[in-house]
């Protein structure tokens, strides 16, 4: 007789998911760097495209002078105790006028962008008067700004907010009414309270256009902050620019340009790291 052989034991089922957990997350990893390194490249690949074209003289140096010569007017910025005083002050003055003007103009935006997204009545109500009011160009109002507030800072964080405001508000109020309708359907269906379908449901999925939202109206700041130092102003980047321009000091003006470059880059940047995590399901481009 032969002996009876013992069961096998049952082989567990291989969790699929174990696997492509790290390869999705390799994956992502390596969009992100192909992204970053496109990022950096093209200014990279057009600053020297830029240098090339006006070392051979097809740009006249006097007033298209080349990167490299923007470069070694920036570092006396570091060197000279004078100009890095008047740099620092300049941006310090800037810098108030932006952020204070872009914090009251996105709280105000949000929060009237979610009572009109939300409140029928408050949306028909507003709804005309911001749609008129916001193609309206924002230095054509500084005017009426300074009439209200005087001339200086105040009128324009007042016209900055303003600027800021439109873009939040509009960005907050399409992220409401046009949030994914299946949301809706599922919180009456497990019928939520309205407290939890506000915070839980409608509120998330504003979010990813709130973020646009600040992203356009950090932008809108920045443009407005220095177009209003233009032409009323004795301090900040904007005088600065102008400043160097008048004097036809070209090299200094391009140095002001580049400084409002990185700090619109370096803004937006910091808004999409916030958005990436308060909406960690939204895929950044």
């Amino acid at each position: 007789m032969t002996a009876l052989s013992e069961p096998e034991a049952p082989v567990a089922p291989v969790d699929q998911s174990d696997r492509m957990l790290p390869r999705l997350l390799r994956a992502r990893r390596r969009d992100r760097r192909r992204k970053l390194l496109w990022s950096v490249l093209t200014p990279i690949a057009l600053l020297l495209v830029w240098e090339l074209i006006s070392r051979v003289g097809l740009l006249d140096a006097n007033f298209f002078p080349a990167p490299s010569t923007v470069l070694l007017e920036s570092t006396r910025y570091f060197t000279d105790a004078k100009m890095r005083g008047d740099l620092l002050a300049n941006l310090q003055a800037s810098g108030i006028r932006l952020g204070v003007g872009f914090v009251l103009g996105s709280i105000v935006g949000i929060v009237l962008g979610l009572v009109m997204g939300l409140v029928p009545v408050v949306r028909y109500a507003l709804n005309a008067v911001i749609t008129a009011t916001y193609p309206l160009p924002k230095l054509a109002l500084f005017p009426l700004m300074i009439i209200f507030f005087g001339i200086g800072d105040t009128s324009m964080i007042a016209l900055v907010t303003l600027g800021v405001f439109f873009m939040v508000c509009i960005n907050t109020i399409a992220g409401v009414t046009y949030s994914p309708p299946i949301y809706r359907d599922v919180a009456q269906a497990f019928e939520l309270p309205r407290t939890t379908r506000l915070l839980r449901v409608t509120i998330p999925a504003a979010i990813p256009s709130v973020i646009g939202g600040l992203r356009l109206g950090f932008g809108q700041a920045l443009i407005i902050v220095i177009s209003t130092e233009f032409v009323s102003s004795q301090d900040g980047i904007g005088y600065m620019i102008w400043n160097s321009w008048q004097v036809l000091n070209v090299s200094a003006m391009f140095v002001g340009l580049a400084i409002v470059g990185i700090v619109g880059w370096l803004g937006s940047s910091l808004i999409n790291i916030i958005g990436r995590r308060v909406v960690p399901w939204q895929d950044d481009d």
